[in-house]
């Protein structure tokens, strides 16, 4: 877990000289300690801090909340330094500065040390609740498209299927670009590009005014994609943000309407039937040299002259960390990366900066790595109760006092659109509005 700071700073809609990490840091650390020992596994905790040094008495406040089998390493002034100028392009500088930005990139160093160590790396910013149900999640999707993997490897002709009557027989070539793909079979490559993805969410807090002012109805394009009701329904707010008790902006026990999302939304994602056990998926924002294929929500002219967003900030979708396997962790470095996925970053790939430049926290620590240089197409799975399990609960809960209300949009409400598009996909476009221009393919 990387934390910059003790003490908020007042920015970004927190409070100057809240107590940071009594009142987020902590509560996460416990959340996801406690969920991961209920599975039956060991677990161990790293922290990587952006401040000087954590006094004694405040290192025994996280060791007294933890379990005392849990190993606690902690990494003081882990902030790095460089030289300034190769940001802006200058002269060569004589003095080096501190790398705020660069603080997220330190969990890699950690990771290489202790590849050996662990079956299972989960890295995130401090105030993101990640617990068992997620990482659990998360295995069990990887270990499915892992077997689908091996299956395409064994077949005849490369391909494994979708079971489905209406299936398509080729696959398309990798990259795809198309925006029709919706039951075509998949060649062991294209699932190797596969991974599980994450959307993060807050919890509406009732001393905010959003929770009566942003347009339920006009927000996130509902007005052409409607939500299909009985999905939407049964997101399950449990996984993400059932606390136990009142935190500070925290509602304890928050309903399914209270779940909101504000970094995507359903004019950046497709749908696609998977074989096997996994079925109907999100497909999240990939660059075009990345996409494996999917039917977009847009494909049938809904947006107007809208092209399908790609990378773009609004709509991209960041995760504020990532999870994987050792094994997983080993394909980024060898294979799926470009320059590596681990230090030291000395690869012509990274240009002599060390990966200081011009890469920052959404790069490192949002996982744009991962979906953007390392070609990995996140999927979210379309069942209800699997979808809850892959939206992450941001505790600070303080974008809804600092974002503008129309990029909100409630979880529920959003995968009951990913429900339409994937009924506009099997059954045409009658449950949308008109097409508005020709397809594009």
């Amino acid at each position: 877990v990387t934390s910059l700071s003790e003490y908020d700073k007042g920015t970004r809609g927190t409070t100057q000289g809240d107590d940071r990490l009594s009142g987020v840091l902590i509560p996460v650390l416990q959340d996801a300690v406690t969920s991961v020992q209920a599975l039956g596994w060991h677990i161990d905790v790293y922290l990587i801090l952006g401040y000087k040094e954590l006094k004694p008495h405040r290192r025994k406040l996280i060791s007294d909340a933890l379990p005392p089998n849990v190993k606690l390493t902690v990494w003081e002034d882990a902030m790095p330094y460089w030289y300034p100028h190769r940001r802006r392009n200058q002269k060569p500088a004589q003095n080096v500065e501190l790398a705020t930005h660069a603080l997220s990139r330190q969990h890699r160093y950690v990771v290489k040390d202790l590849i050996d160590e662990y079956d299972f790396f989960s890295c995130f910013e401090d105030d993101m609740r990640i617990t068992g149900d997620h990482m659990e999640h998360f295995l069990k999707m990887s270990n499915e498209l892992d077997r689908l993997r091996h299956l395409a490897e064994a077949s005849p002709d490369g391909l494994v299927r979708v079971n489905d009557d209406n299936a398509v027989k080729e696959s398309p070539k990798f990259p795809s670009k198309r925006n029709d793909v919706m039951n075509a079979p998949f060649t062991a490559e294209a699932l190797r590009h596969a991974i599980p993805g994450f959307l993060r969410v807050e919890t509406l807090d009732d001393s905010q005014s959003l929770s009566n002012s942003f347009n339920r109805e006009k927000n996130g394009y509902m007005e052409l994609i409607p939500t299909t009701s009985s999905y939407q329904e049964k997101l399950n707010p449990v996984p993400c943000c059932h606390v136990g008790s009142n935190r500070k902006n925290q509602p304890a026990s928050p309903g399914r309407d209270d779940v909101i999302l504000w970094e995507s939304n359903i004019s950046a994602f497709g749908v696609r039937k998977y074989p096997g056990s996994i079925s109907w998926v999100g497909a999240m924002p990939v660059e075009d040299r990345a996409d494996v294929g999917s039917y977009w929500s847009g494909f049938t002219g809904l947006f107007g002259n809208m092209d399908r967003p790609r990378r773009k900030d609004a709509t991209l979708g960041q995760q504020a960390g990532w999870m994987a396997t050792r094994e997983q962790v080993l394909y980024f470095h060898e294979k799926a990366c470009p320059g590596g996925f681990l230090p030291p970053y000395d690869h012509s790939e990274w240009k002599g900066n060390d990966g200081m430049y011009p890469h920052a926290v959404e790069f490192w620590s949002g996982g744009f790595q991962l979906f953007g240089k390392c070609f990995l197409n996140r999927i979210l799975s379309m069942d209800p109760e699997q979808f809850s399990k892959q939206l992450l609960f941001h505790t600070s809960n303080n974008k809804q006092r600092t974002k503008d209300k129309k990029f909100f949009i409630r979880a529920g409400d959003f995968l009951g659109q990913l429900h339409t598009v994937m009924r506009s996909a099997t059954d045409g476009p009658a449950a949308l509005k008109a097409p508005l221009k020709k397809p594009k393919l």
